[in-house]
């Protein structure tokens, strides 16, 4: 059974809410790093020249229009409270840089806020919680370390604007949102599409169950409009949210190991080869 991240980091004595409590004074204190003024008060002097402000005045339009609200002592608290703490204060932190270079007071900014050690911090708080970074389009996010999907967003066989993605599908604020796990999962059935018959010699098993979930998931077809005719299925129309839910991320999970095995027998071919090479000496 695979361990929850509850029961890892109670094993590894991660205190999450003491490393939130740190995170959030170095947000709000003034007093932190010999600072005049709060590293809040730093980005909302700077926040006209953030690059991701998009047509917000302030910092406070900004975080009231996506939600971003941060308690000292939340109550509702969890691994996701921190991840998504993480990523606003790292996102904001990569604003105050570029902020030193557009014109704003960022020059200033930066001779107060000790920026390289805040991303370490941050840094060091997600290798604790067993989580990665991921970046695209200036956007930084956090997501559960998983070598798989690490490996499988390195493969030469996932174009490079796909990588960022076959991570993404793992993150938290994908939860319950089918439409983008599905966008995902059909990127890489596309990119399977035209490896199926490599497919079908290294596993035939593999390939004819991840083309079956597939055809018949709701993912190619509309399988649950009984009008349909020849691609209805009840099954999976009686499904609930989160069971199909359950089944994208089995699916998105057998995606990625059709991916290894790919890289797994063009690996074979340069090993068989080696070793010819030492056995004939």
């Amino acid at each position: 059974m695979r361990k929850s991240f509850a029961q890892v980091l109670r094993e590894g004595n991660v205190d999450i809410r003491q490393e939130y409590r740190k995170l959030y004074s170095i947000l709000h204190q003034e007093a932190f790093d010999h600072r005049t003024k709060s590293l809040y008060e730093f980005f909302g002097e700077n926040f006209a020249h953030f690059y991701f402000r998009g047509t917000c005045l302030s910092i406070e339009e900004f975080d009231q229009k996506y939600g971003f609200k941060f308690e000292a002592e939340p109550n509702d608290f969890n691994i996701d409270y921190l991840v998504s703490f993480c990523e606003y204060l790292q996102n904001m932190l990569f604003g105050l840089q570029a902020a030193n270079f557009s014109g704003g007071y960022g020059g200033f900014a930066s001779m107060e806020v000790n920026i390289p050690f805040i991303l370490e911090q941050i840094r060091l708080v997600i290798e604790a919680i067993g989580y990665t970074s991921a970046s695209d389009d200036g956007k930084t996010i956090f997501v559960e370390k998983s070598p798989v999907a690490i490996a499988v967003s390195e493969s030469d066989l996932v174009p490079a604007e796909l990588s960022y993605r076959v991570l993404e599908y793992d993150h938290y604020a994908l939860k319950g949102d089918l439409e983008k796990k599905k966008h995902i999962i059909l990127q890489l059935a596309q990119i399977l599409e035209a490896k199926s018959k490599e497919l079908q010699k290294i596993s035939s098993s593999l390939k004819d169950d991840l083309f079956f979930l597939f055809n018949n998931l709701n993912l190619r077809h509309n399988n649950v409009d009984p009008s349909n005719k020849g691609k209805y299925k009840r099954i999976v129309s009686e499904l609930d949210k989160g069971q199909l839910e359950h089944w994208y991320d089995e699916t998105y999970q057998m995606c990625l190991l059709a991916f290894m095995e790919l890289e797994q027998a063009e690996r074979k071919k340069a090993f068989d080869e080696f070793k010819k090479q030492i056995v004939e000496g």
